[in-house]
């Protein structure tokens, strides 16, 4: 499969005067028309829609593989109905616009469900150009960042704010742990320390840590 999604909510399709009367409206379409579940009908007049004639698709795998191509090649790629549930989402976008010529720069992630693991990451450059009261992609590139990731069942989410309560306290004890091996207690300490660095009696010592 090839390009890459927005949202995982789909509504009525806009018109092609709604898809192409802005940069968003044109790189909206560009993700949604491309994504679906398993038994999904690509809608290939709806993307040749928004390309303009000749557009060209250039794209750099992680194993090497390069591919180049117009959109009629790109479209006999696609199987359709899906055998399996494709979704691109955009994760970034960076545009850069001067009159009647734009480009787009575009983070992606494909999954096969809204909600599910990223399989691949990449980058897409879109080039645009505004003629006849719309816009129009005159080409784009895509660049895949990261091999596919086999994501473990159970997996600690990257950011601390996705972590629950319990995950987050076995980060800190990971923190804590590794941080007292590289730690020794130099001079004398009558009484006894917790774990949490709690003493109870009278310390005549110093804790040093070495970090590098």
């Amino acid at each position: 499969m090839k390009r890459i999604i927005l949202l995982g909510l789909f509504f009525a399709m806009p018109s092609v005067a709604d898809d192409t009367s802005s940069i968003d409206e044109i790189i909206d379409t560009y993700y949604a028309v491309i994504s679906g579940p398993k038994g999904h009908l690509y809608d290939a007049q709806r993307d040749a829609s928004i390309h303009a004639e000749g557009a060209l698709i250039t794209k750099f795998f992680q194993d090497g593989r390069f591919q180049r191509h117009n959109l009629v090649k790109e479209q006999t790629m696609i199987t359709v109905p899906y055998d399996a549930g494709f979704f691109e989402f955009e994760v970034g976008r960076r545009v850069e616009h001067t009159e009647n010529i734009a480009h787009v720069w575009s983070d992606f992630e494909v999954r096969s469900k809204p909600q599910g693991e990223v399989l691949d990451r990449g980058v897409n450059s879109i080039s645009l150009f505004f003629r006849d009261q719309r816009w129009w992609i005159s080409s784009w590139s895509t660049q895949y960042t990261e091999a596919r990731i086999e994501a473990s069942e159970g997996a600690v989410p990257a950011q601390l704010t996705d972590l629950n309560t319990d995950q987050f306290a076995e980060v800190v004890k990971t923190i804590v742990q590794d941080t007292l091996q590289a730690c020794e207690v130099q001079g004398a300490m009558e009484g006894r320390a917790k774990m949490n660095l709690a003493v109870v009696g009278e310390v005549n010592a110093k804790l040093v840590c070495s970090s590098n």
